[in-house]
């Protein structure tokens, strides 16, 4: 379901960057960076858990792509960056 959610808003989001441009576009843009990287490791650490030990072992990818998804959440700006940015273009929106 997380990742049907993240698919749609990305979506969503590249359409409105085809459709009305990046600027307009600005919030959903922050939203996927967001939504996105904390969909695969919310679904990655399910993975761990669903596989115990061998989870955090070598022998399967699960630990490095942990690590590799929560380093992708630092990459473009921390999450809390972009959450005030969203927080800020919606409250303006009705503010005037």
């Amino acid at each position: 379901m997380e990742i049907e959610q993240a698919r749609l808003l990305t979506l969503k989001a590249a359409y409105m960057m085809d459709s009305v441009g990046n600027k307009a576009a600005r919030a959903e843009i922050a939203m996927i960076k967001v939504v996105a990287p904390n969909a695969a490791l919310k679904v990655i650490d399910r993975a761990i858990q669903a596989h115990g030990g061998a989870g955090v072992c070598g022998d399967f990818e699960l630990a490095s792509s942990w690590a590799n998804s929560r380093t992708l959440r630092l990459a473009d700006g921390p999450d809390e960056v972009h959450m005030e940015a969203i927080a800020k273009w919606e409250l303006a929106r009705y503010a005037s």
